[in-house]
C-alpha cells in the first residue's frame, strides 16, 4: 500500500491517491465517514507488515473488480477503497456482505 499520498504514473493511481488524500482531510468534519471507515483494519494491516505486500495496482485491480458488480455503482470510491482494505486484512465474508450493505444504504440515501 506504500503511501497513497505519493504521486503515481497511472491515471487510476493519481486518482485514487487524491481520494485518500481528500478523506484524510474530511476525517475530522464527518463522523459518518468515521463510522463506514477501514481504519482499525489498515491500522491491522500495518501491524502486520503487509501494507508493502499490497500495492496501488493490486487495489486499483480489487477495486475495479468491486465495480464490477453494477449494484456497486452507487458506492463512493474511497469506500470500495476500505472495503478492499477489509478484505486484504481478513475480514470475514458475513463481515464484508455486511459492510457492503451498509455502504449501499449510505449511498441510496
Amino acid at each position: 500500500m506504500g503511501n497513497p499520498y505519493t504521486l503515481h504514473d497511472d491515471s487510476k493511481e493519481i486518482y485514487l491517491s487524491g481520494i485518500l488524500e481528500r478523506l484524510r482531510l474530511l476525517k475530522s468534519e464527518k463522523p459518518l465517514i468515521d463510522s463506514l471507515s477501514c481504519r482499525d483494519e489498515y491500522k491491522f494491516l500495518l501491524e502486520e507488515g503487509k501494507p508493502g505486500d499490497i500495492t496501488m495496482a493490486d487495489m486499483i485491480t480489487s477495486i475495479d473488480r468491486f465495480y464490477g458488480n453494477n449494484k456497486n455503482l452507487v458506492i463512493p470510491i474511497v469506500f470500495a477503497y476500505c472495503y478492499n482494505i477489509k478484505k486484504f486484512a481478513g475480514v470475514s465474508e458475513e463481515e464484508l456482505i455486511s459492510y457492503r450493505n451498509k455502504l449501499l444504504a449510505f449511498s441510496n440515501e
